[in-house]
């Protein structure tokens, strides 16, 4: 016996129908609720149900006193809805740095050609400031954060960008969810290195060398994981 899909549910396929089908944008208004309800030929029940859920995936927002509009597009809402109790095992932090892996690396040839001298200056003091940081036994993840953003700046792409954001996000509230951080000096110190040897390939374009620098970066990662490198 075929399950009953509920009705608030057909609302939400309906909704995004409508937008598609009308090329509506982000800032583009919607109908108001009962007009497009009737449009829609659903219960102004279920409409509001749906509204509710698919403000929850970052589609479209409820504006007190104005109506439904079309959100601008972000990854905020695929981090926020995470569900974090999935991921509480090393071989699922793996799984994910392989793709993370995977979507900078097939980017380096690009950056390469692309990125400018300010990028790699930006890279430099950035990767200096880690090392500093870890011979004070100091955490450095604001850095990190933006090391990855700014060598991919340069490619004027700002869904990778979003993208790699993203998974660089993920990727740490995994690590946090997964125990207690690792505070050794070495390890940290290790990994501000291996920025600084990237910077180092970036200033020479040096493609090859990049490549290993890159993948020696998130090897060292991988070990801390059972599952290792494939």
């Amino acid at each position: 016996m075929a399950t009953k899909i509920p009705a608030y549910k057909l609302a939400q396929g309906e909704i995004k129908q409508y937008i598609e089908k009308n090329n509506l944008r982000e800032g583009d208004a919607l109908p108001p609720e009962g007009k497009l309800a009737e449009e829609l030929g659903i219960s102004r029940p279920s409409l509001r149900e749906a509204v509710k859920a698919l403000e929850s995936l970052g589609i479209i927002e409820s504006r007190h006193g104005e109506g439904i509009y079309v959100k601008p597009f972000t990854f905020d809402s695929i981090l926020e809805n995470l569900p974090y109790s999935m991921i509480t095992n090393d071989s699922q932090i793996s799984d994910l740095l392989y793709v993370r892996t995977y979507l900078e690396v097939g980017a380096l040839s690009s950056v390469v050609k692309n990125i400018q001298p300010e990028n790699i200056l930006k890279l430099r003091r950035l990767a200096e400031k880690m090392l500093e940081k870890a011979r004070q036994n100091e955490t450095f993840a604001d850095e990190d954060r933006e090391f990855h953003a700014e060598m991919y700046r340069c490619l004027d792409n700002r869904f990778l960008l979003a993208l790699i954001d993203l998974f660089w996000n993920i990727f740490n509230n995994m690590l946090k969810q997964s125990g207690p951080a690792n505070t050794d000096p070495w390890a940290a110190e290790a990994t501000a290195n291996d920025h600084l040897s990237i910077v180092n390939m970036l200033e020479t374009k040096d493609e090859a060398g990049l490549l290993k620098a890159h993948l020696g970066h998130f090897e060292s990662i991988f070990k801390r994981y059972p599952k290792g490198v494939a």
